[in-house]
């Protein structure tokens, strides 16, 4: 089982991810303005509105709210690390491609890429935390 202290810092980097994946769906489905550049490398709206933006017609932010929702139960509900650390396995496997999508309309997202920042460090906190028992 997680340490107090690992449970805490990953319960917390879920509800930032699970945050910023929700502030994402919003710009999708109620149009809220991003707070983001829209000149230069940097350019949220590109990303958000390229056909890769969207996995069977859905927003993949609307996945990110599911991974981080999963995530928390995981950390709530959980008797074993190795589920939580096969979970953000995958989760960086995801990352990977939304970096390649990313590289492939030529722009970058900084608040996806706050999302993949979050779930690196996500698998970083449960294998040190299981290298530790």
């Amino acid at each position: 089982m997680a340490s107090p202290r690992a449970r805490r810092i990953s319960l917390a980097l879920s509800l930032l991810g699970i945050m910023i994946s929700i502030y994402l769906t919003a710009y999708h489905y109620a149009g809220i303005p991003l707070a983001c550049p829209s000149g230069g490398i940097i350019n949220c709206e590109n990303v958000l509105n390229s056909s890769y933006a969207y996995l069977l017609g859905v927003p993949i932010a609307v996945f990110g709210v599911a991974f981080f929702a999963v995530e928390i139960l995981l950390l709530l509900r959980m008797r074993s690390e190795d589920a939580l650390a096969i979970w953000n396995a995958l989760g960086i496997g995801f990352v990977v491609y939304f970096i390649y999508l990313e590289k492939l309309v030529g722009n970058i997202c900084i608040f996806c890429t706050a999302v993949h920042v979050i779930v690196l460090l996500l698998l970083a906190v449960t294998l040190y935390d299981m290298g530790r028992h």
